[in-house]
């Protein structure tokens, strides 16, 4: 066939070729079974022989046409297509499924099977699939059966890549090496063979005279006399039921015998078996383990060549049935290992003897028994019980004092939020466990019911805002503020926190807010969700919404839930505030720090919403990064100073968080009573984490039951209705708060308006009465501890009443310094204040400040004998008001003060100085208490 579309002579060729059946005839039809090269090599020339070659260049010919070049590569294409069978025309991906799905076939040599997975490679790089070598190996790896599992965990162990090389070399050497083992095997297996039929051959000879000349002649392997062989030596019947029970175990090969061997994984791991097959003693349980040592490398040999590595080695504590215990040494963990052993071999080689008999086995040391094990289904485990080690929990509290740290620092953040942010390596030092109990926590969270919140399908920041007010507080801030006043970015959860003197002042703070966040995102607010509060309603707000063209959507009337975002971030806010001032310890007064530092905090905590991103990051589009800068709250803190060169160089300051804009820490000076910026800071956060873990001890040793119905506090729960869709948190962890823009000034409080409070004023219920010492919650302006007193507004009031009760004490001599004796320990003492209501006519209040010992410590029949209750027997009272009233008396009541401190003391007690006044000569003396004191078992007496 000649051209005519102006070719030429010298392209008359490519046109001139057979047909598609004649270069079938020359070219095998490739169906995926046959080797791709050589099919390759083939397709090649027959494409050469009809002048289609150049259509495998990537390039056209400049002498060739744009028409003629796409008619060559549609023979081309057919001609290749032509040697392919229906079912491979897409070969390379059915080469790729092939390649993925290869495994070894059973009896095939090691040899052959990586000979076949190399072929179907080569045939994938034929035509051009590219592979790392390191994934060629996994894949060979994971085409083996799961008895070279052994070998896979041996060559990835401690590895950060691995070569295709490496794995054929590990898998050529360990089938060489198989089977030059199963030689030795078979050889061994031979020699038994042959003499169990020579045996047979004697045993079944009857009397030949061959025979008995060879019995006479032949020698006793056990007793080395002539005339017998061993099976028969009366020496070793002798030797007892033991020996000849081992011996027959170890040579006896019944199917019941193999069948407890292959079950024998199904073993519980908190039993020991005593084996005689094991080299070490080896558990898979690491809390068992009194002291442990990490090993690098080490791996313990199964009877099945399967290999299990040992990470450590340590000693158990192991507990007999008749109470002794025993300590075993050198013990191996095998966290792969399916049960537990004692190695006899190992016992035996310190000494210890081991015998067998009746089912029992006793290892034995002179005349004492070590231990014993008891036969079941021909194996012996040990009778008694493990000693649980204290590896597992030392690592445990590290881990745990660690995160419990960072738990403090992040304003008492949720378990689930600190895991998120640990695996992300933002805490430094901080690994993923679960917290134990936080009692700040309780306080300061808990609720009534769980609450939901509602839907908005915002798209952006700035959409959709909520806002909500709270307030007034009874006790004022540092700087004389009442109310604070939340924004809540419903796209990214953000919130800003403004703290307020009244009311009013909400629409100047939101106008400042607004045009702040406003240039700083370049976005306007579309929409502006709040409830009917008339901060809120009022006519200069109306019209700078309409101004804005801001839309406004208020909630229906006695339906808080419908403001739900904002409402939940006020309590999110107020949960964080409360265990802050309860983990510190500090006054209410600094509420609107603490108020202030919540929201910087719950801004970078992760939230459920944002599916576990934190707000910052929603925000900004970047992850926070900052958690360095972050302490806990009231945390002690020293700030450099420039005094003179022989003054100290720092003075003492408590933490209150971090201020806007400047790169410095906001503290409170404990001698100047103000609040300074500094960034040379040192802080010292474990007081802290040693003031809980002795809280903790405290409460653990003799917990305190008392039923009380606790008086609502000031930083009240805010009430949020259930909603029926909700796909942001509902805890107050995960409810994510925005950071703070603005501080808290210092300003000296003024008097101002209070407005109508917008929630449900509930009576406080009352407390119930409480036997001995206990610790009611008192009134919102009554200190708790020594440290709150000190720190309070009537500081100076509480300190009278201090002195008053330790100048009553003195006066009545209830005790005297002494050095404690050794073998005796001290009860503590604490501070409780109260306020009482003075006579009606003159409306005065007296401060009360009484010392308790913390008699819940004491225990009985050492510290004290009987209890005693100080509580009048109501027949008592009913008999002396029934003659009152029948014979016309006068009925007058007295308060006896120090009533409790008249009783004489039978036992010897020793108490701890009261804090705030201890001895200055003696600080490590304590007082040996001579007369009752409030919270003494016997002081009721």
């Amino acid at each position: 066939m000649e051209t005519t579309d102006g070719l030429g002579a010298s392209t008359s060729s490519i046109w001139t070729r057979p047909t598609i059946a004649n270069a079938r005839l020359a070219v095998e039809i490739f169906d995926g079974t046959s080797h791709f090269g050589i099919w390759q090599s083939e397709v090649l020339d027959a494409l050469f022989q009809q002048g289609l070659d150049i259509a495998i260049d990537e390039k056209k010919p400049d002498d060739v046409q744009e028409k003629d070049w796409k008619a060559i590569n549609r023979l081309a294409c057919g001609t290749i297509r032509s040697c392919l069978s229906r079912e491979q025309s897409q070969n390379k991906l059915h080469l790729k499924k092939r390649l993925f799905r290869f495994t070894y076939v059973p009896g095939t040599t090691m040899n052959d099977h990586i000979t076949k997975f190399n072929q179907l490679v080569t045939d994938l790089l034929n035509m051009d699939e590219t592979f790392k070598d390191e994934d060629l190996a996994l894949m060979l790896l994971g085409s083996l059966p799961e008895e070279f599992e052994f070998l896979e965990t041996t060559l990835l162990h401690g590895k950060s890549d691995i070569s295709l090389s490496e794995v054929c070399v590990a898998l050529y050497s360990y089938e060489q090496r198989k089977k030059d083992k199963q030689k030795n095997s078979i050889r061994d297996t031979e020699a038994l063979v042959v003499r169990g039929r020579s045996y047979t051959r004697r045993k079944t000879q009857k009397g030949r005279s061959k025979s008995k000349s060879r019995l006479g002649k032949d020698e006793c392997a056990f007793c080395h006399e002539k005339g017998h062989w061993k099976k028969n030596c009366p020496k070793l019947k002798n030797k007892g039921k033991a020996v000849v029970d081992a011996c027959v175990a170890k040579h006896d090969t019944s199917d019941s015998e193999l069948s407890l061997v292959a079950s024998s994984s199904s073993f519980h791991s908190d039993e020991w078996i005593l084996d005689s097959g094991c080299t070490y003693h080896m558990s898979p349980n690491r809390e068992w383990f009194s002291d442990l040592v990490e090993l690098n490398g080490g791996v313990v040999y199964m009877g099945n060549d399967n290999a299990c590595k040992t990470v450590g080695i340590g000693s158990i504590q192991l507990k007999n049935q008749d109470g002794s215990t025993r300590v075993l040494t050198d013990v191996r963990y095998v966290p792969s290992l399916k049960k537990n052993l004692i190695s006899l071999g190992a016992l035996e080689s310190k000494g210890s003897v081991v015998t067998m008999r009746d089912g029992v086995l006793k290892v034995t040391s002179g005349a004492l028994v070590i231990l014993k094990g008891i036969r079941k289904n021909n194996l012996y485990y040990y009778q008694g019980s493990t000693v649980i080690g204290a590896v597992a929990a030392a690592s445990d509290n590290k881990e745990l004092d660690s995160m419990q740290l960072w738990h403090m620092k992040l304003g008492h953040a949720s378990e689930k939020s600190l895991k998120i942010l640990a695996k992300q390596g933002l805490l430094k030092g901080a690994k993923a466990c679960k917290l134990k109990f936080c009692e700040h926590c309780v306080l300061g969270k808990q609720k009534r019911v769980k609450f939901g919140t509602a839907i908005h399908n915002t798209k952006g920041i700035l959409e959709y805002v909520h806002s909500d007010v709270w307030g007034p507080s009874k006790t004022p801030s540092l700087g004389g503020k009442h109310y604070f006043v939340t924004f809540v970015d419903d796209f990214s959860r953000r919130v800003w926190v403004y703290t307020m003197r009244t009311k009013d002042e909400v629409l100047g703070v939101f106008l400042k807010w607004k045009t702040m966040i406003e240039n700083q995102t370049g976005k306007k607010i579309k929409r502006l969700r709040t409830d009917n509060g008339g901060e809120y309603k009022s006519d200069p707000f109306f019209d700078v919404c309409q101004e804005y063209g801001i839309v406004r959507h208020f909630t229906v009337r006695d339906t808080p839930q419908q403001n739900g975002v904002a409402e939940r971030m006020n309590r999110t806010l107020l949960e964080k505030v409360r265990y802050m001032l309860s983990n510190t310890g500090l006054g209410k007064q600094f509420w609107a720090e603490a108020v202030t530092y919540a929201g910087h905090l719950v801004n970078r905590l992760p939230s459920s919403a944002l599916e576990r991103k934190t707000p910052m990051e929603v925000w900004s589009g970047k992850p926070a990064t900052d958690y360095d800068s972050l302490h806990v709250f009231g945390s002690t803190a020293y700030y450099h100073v420039k005094e003179s060169k022989l003054d100290p160089r720092a003075k003492k300051a408590l933490f209150m968080g971090i201020t806007s804009g400047v790169k410095g820490f906001r503290l409170w000076c404990l001698d100047t009573k103000k609040m300074i910026c500094s960034r040379d800071v040192t802080f010292d956060e474990s007081p802290t984490l040693k003031k809980v873990a002795d809280e903790d001890i405290q409460t653990s040793d003799t917990p305190q039951q008392v039923e009380c119905t606790p008086k609502q506090v000031e930083f009240e729960q805010v009430r949020i209705c259930p909603v029926n869709k909700s796909n942001s948190p509902t805890t107050m962890e995960e409810l994510e708060v925005e950071e703070v823009l603005t501080q808290e000034p210092l300003s000296t409080p003024e008097p101002v308006a209070v407005a109508r409070p917008r929630r449900e004023i509930r009576r406080p219920a009352r407390f119930t009465d409480m036997v001995a010492y206990a610790l009611p919650v008192v009134d919102d302006d009554i200190p708790v501890t020594y440290q709150e007193a000190m720190q309070s507004l009537e500081s100076d009031k509480w300190k009278n009443a201090m002195d008053e009760e330790m100048q009553s004490l003195q006066k009545n001599n209830t005790w005297e310094l002494a050095q404690l004796p050794k073998g005796k320990r001290a009860i503590g003492c604490k501070w409780v204040f109260a306020k009482k209501d003075g006579s009606p006519s003159k409306k005065d209040v007296h401060y009360k400040a009484r010392l308790v010992a913390k008699g819940y410590a004491q225990k009985e029949g050492i510290d004290y004998n009987d209890v005693f209750s100080p509580v009048v027997k109501h027949s008592s009272i009913r008999i002396l008001l029934a003659l009152v009233a029948q014979l016309n008396l006068e009925l007058a009541q007295l308060d006896v003060k120090i009533a409790f401190l008249h009783g004489e003391l039978e036992e010897e007690i020793y108490m701890t100085q009261p804090e705030g006044y201890e001895d200055a000569g003696g600080k490590n003396w304590v007082c040996k208490l001579n007369k009752s004191l409030y919270g003494l078992k016997q002081s009721p007496r």
